[in-house]
């Protein structure tokens, strides 16, 4: 029989260990990164915010990185990216839904990467002080959002179609009705 204390001791191990993993393991996070693709000599100043967390003001030489662990059950992290002479050029994107951002000198390029081959594969997101409803990544947005109108304008009408079916359904089948009931009373004289 196991004494007291060995007890005592297995179950505050047995504690510990799901404290550490509940603060580790089972909340997911995952990383993204933000790399200065700009030429020699143009920094590139990064801030990155939440709504619950400031990550302060970083500066990235040509061929840095800087790393963020963006918590997915929590709030959204959007960025603020500037370069340029006096960082004049500047753009602010969420960052939730990606895992690597490139700033070039013709904008931010973005990749999801699953494999070591996606590296290469960055598409264009976002031009330099270009507002984001000129930007490729909202114009995608925006065609997301025409297509759902599409598909919620469709399902309407076919509710209202139905519904006018049914009614006229209905309608002749209360003519019907009308007409058994004339038929009974004239019979029945």
């Amino acid at each position: 029989m196991i004494s007291m204390n060995r007890l005592s001791i297995l179950l505050f191990v047995f504690a510990f260990g799901l404290t550490m993993m509940s603060n580790t393991a089972l909340s997911y996070k995952h990383s993204v990164w933000i790399r200065n693709f700009l030429h020699e000599k143009n920094d590139l100043i990064i801030h990155c915010k939440s709504t619950n967390h400031d990550m302060v003001y970083h500066r990235l030489h040509p061929t840095g990185s800087y790393h963020l662990l963006v918590d997915d059950d929590s709030d959204y992290f959007w960025c603020h990216l500037w370069q340029g002479p006096n960082f004049k050029h500047h753009q602010v994107f969420g960052v939730n839904h990606g895992d690597v951002w490139e700033a070039r000198e013709d904008g931010i390029y973005f990749s999801q990467i699953k494999y070591a081959r996606d590296l290469r594969q960055h598409v264009f997101m976002y031009g330099w002080n270009v507002p984001l409803t000129l930007s490729r990544a909202s114009s995608l947005g925006l065609c997301c959002v025409s297509l759902s109108l599409l598909l919620s304008s469709l399902v309407l009408f076919y509710f209202y179609l139905v519904l006018v079916l049914k009614f006229i359904f209905f309608i002749m089948n209360f003519k019907n009705l009308i007409f058994i009931c004339v038929g009974i009373f004239l019979f029945s004289l």
